[in-house]
């Protein structure tokens, strides 16, 4: 089994993933939000993606995809003193981007036994 792992929800573009509580969220990319990521932010992963030969769109659509599981590893390390400032600032850098670019969504139940999905 991959250390990282999520199940894509089909077509439609969702990826759903687990949560620590068990339950499931699902999210997208929407890649039309990119100019949301603040101006100071956006210069790192410019940097970044022009280290790996990447566009910014393609490095910020594989930092949107990253699973949480390899986010928190990441954050981990960081809590951990394992990672260095640029490792730290980066990862900064990508929560912002996620946030930008990610249309999350959770399931509540609308009445028993019938869930729906709703969020940002």
């Amino acid at each position: 089994m991959p250390l990282f792992q999520r199940r894509d929800a089909g077509d439609d573009g969702w990826t759903v993933e687990p949560m620590g509580n068990g339950e499931t969220c699902r999210r997208r990319v929407r890649m039309e939000r990119l100019g949301n990521i603040l101006p100071h932010h956006r210069e790192v992963l410019e940097a970044a993606a022009r280290e790996e030969g990447r566009s910014l769109e393609e490095y910020v659509a594989w930092v949107a995809n990253l699973s949480s599981d390899r986010m928190h590893a990441t954050r981990d390390r960081i809590m951990n003193g394992v990672a260095g400032e640029r490792e730290a600032t980066l990862y900064g850098c990508w929560l912002e981007a996620r946030a930008a670019v990610q249309e999350v969504q959770y399931p509540i139940e609308v009445r028993p036994g019938k869930y729906a999905w709703r969020g940002r």
